[in-house]
């Protein structure tokens, strides 16, 4: 298991590492700045002024065709008051959008968009379409430069932020804060990232927050009416663990009672028998519910021996319980 959780999270890291490089050394507080003053209609301007220049669209040739289905696409009149920044969803909404003027756009064109502004800037930024917009259009070419970089910029910025999310998110399922899992657990949850709905890892998104739990948990106490010293109890869990990847969990010690890694929540079974190592269907065994914020479990099975369980999450024997 730990050969795969580092070969999960290297392969991450391998993935993320040229993006963040390139992005690193961007002045992002400018950037910012530069972007809430930019919109999408400036950016539409400035494509249909390109596009209307015969010269360059004889030198764009071919890719003229190209060109204006993505000028098109940018000159949305949907999105022409968002600015750049908004575009991306790091600055506040257009006053029209807040009203609903047009509901239901931003999302369904917002990816759209920013590819048609990636791929205008690489068809009207190479030679010859570069050096007749330079040599024929010196301001025109200035206006591009400064709008299209801008775009190409942020989607860089967005691209380095959303890989050290997906790294921070990997780095919480499979780090030294993740619960430990069993042979079985090890098994279950692969094939799951693999084939099952919900649990595969997104583009976006990286590793899925879903793990499934089958564990053996010899570690719950209890406590019987007649006897106030704890009871060891031997029970078995299924269920699902929900690992939380905000910024604000995953604290380490004692934080992490507060601000844990994961929850979990599932059916519980134990026999009606208290004791260390028994089988949880031994004899007349019952079942209940479970939940869990981070290590620390508590549990319900309506049985004479003690109803209530309490457990701290831990495993004694790697890979067993």
């Amino acid at each position: 298991m730990i050969r795969l959780r580092c070969q999960a999270l290297a392969c991450a890291l391998s993935l993320a590492a040229p993006v963040v490089v390139r992005a690193q050394n961007l002045p992002d507080s400018a950037l910012t700045h530069r972007a809430d003053s930019i919109t999408v209609g400036d950016y539409c301007l400035v494509a249909r002024q390109v596009l209307a220049a015969r010269p360059i669209v004889r030198a764009l040739g071919a890719d003229s065709s190209d060109a204006r289905s993505n000028a098109a696409i940018i000159c949305n009149p949907l999105l022409s008051e968002f600015s750049l920044l908004a575009l991306t969803g790091r600055a506040p909404a257009s006053i029209g959008a807040v009203a609903r003027l047009r509901t239901n756009v931003y999302t369904d064109v917002q990816q759209g968009m920013l590819d048609a502004m990636s791929e205008f800037r690489a068809e009207v930024r190479q030679d010859p379409a570069r050096t007749v917009l330079r040599d024929s259009f010196p301001e025109l070419s200035a206006r591009l430069i400064r709008i299209s970089e801008t775009a190409h910029s942020l989607v860089v910025v967005q691209a380095r932020d959303g890989a050290l999310d997906r790294l921070a998110n990997y780095e919480r399922k499979l780090g030294p804060t993740s619960a430990r899992l069993n042979f079985a657990e090890v098994l279950l949850n692969y094939s799951a990232q693999r084939w099952a709905p919900g649990f595969r890892p997104s583009p976006l998104g990286g590793p899925s927050p879903l793990e499934v739990v089958a564990s053996y948990a010899p570690g719950y106490i209890t406590f019987t009416n007649n006897n106030a010293t704890p009871l060891p109890v031997s029970a078995a869990e299924f269920g699902i663990r929900w690992y939380l990847f905000g910024s604000s969990f995953g604290k380490p010690g004692l934080e992490g009672i507060l601000l844990p890694s994961y929850w979990s929540a599932g059916i519980l079974t134990a026999s009606d028998g208290n004791g260390a190592f028994v089988w949880p269907w031994k004899g007349r065994d019952r079942s209940g519910a479970y939940v869990s914020w981070g290590s620390i479990k508590v549990g319900y099975i309506h049985r004479a021996s003690g109803s209530w369980l309490v457990s701290k999450q831990f495993q004694a024997i790697p890979f067993l319980f």
